[in-house]
This record gives structure tokens, C-alpha cells and sequence, in this order.
């Protein structure tokens, strides 16, 4: 079996904000995309974190952590903490066949 080469938090998080910025139009309420374009320069935030393990939950199949990387797209508050996640992202580290899946905000 061969090494995954994993995607670096930089790779994961453009990958991520440019598929957030295809699809959001699809998947957002109009008000939530509104407040998402007049905040995100002051307060916007795309971040990888460590990939939950309780995927299997939103996409209904088990995946392995280590194969994914996770990135949120959301604003922060004035604690510089993300209170308001529009999406997570889980982005697989395999190139030739790369996987994503998205828990759009309800």
C-alpha cells in the first residue's frame, strides 16, 4: 500500500472556498449568503480542522480520518471563535480521484 500524500492546510482550504463559492448559491438560504458576503471580509474564516469522526453520520458510509481533510468556512466572533459555520467540508488526500462532501448550514 502506498503512502497518502496529504493534501497541506493551504491546498485544502482553496479547494475548499472555491467549491463553497460554486455551490453556495444552491445550498444557502439568500439571507445566510448575503451576511456571508457583507461579514466575511471582517469576520470570514476558512479553516482546517481535525477530521470528525462521526461523518459516517451526515454521508452515511464509515471513511477513514486520515485518508479526509476537514475545512470549515464560517465567521468568527469577536473571541476569534467560528460560531457561525456556513459549511464542513471533507476533502479526500487522494488526487487522481478527489472525493468531497459538504454539511451545508440548515
Amino acid at each position: 500500500m502506498t503512502e497518502q500524500h496529504k493534501l497541506d492546510p493551504d491546498t485544502a482550504i482553496d479547494l475548499a472556498y472555491d467549491i463553497f463559492l460554486e455551490m453556495a448559491p444552491e445550498n444557502l438560504d439568500p439571507a445566510d449568503i448575503l451576511l456571508f458576503n457583507l461579514q466575511f471580509e471582517e469576520r470570514g474564516a476558512v479553516e482546517m480542522v481535525e477530521t470528525a469522526d462521526d461523518w459516517d453520520m451526515h454521508i452515511g458510509t464509515l471513511i477513514d480520518p486520515d485518508a479526509y481533510a476537514e475545512v470549515w468556512i464560517g465567521l468568527v466572533n469577536d473571541n476569534d471563535i467560528m460560531d457561525d459555520i456556513f459549511a464542513k467540508f471533507l476533502i479526500s488526500h487522494h488526487e487522481e480521484n478527489r472525493e468531497y462532501h459538504v454539511i451545508w448550514k440548515e
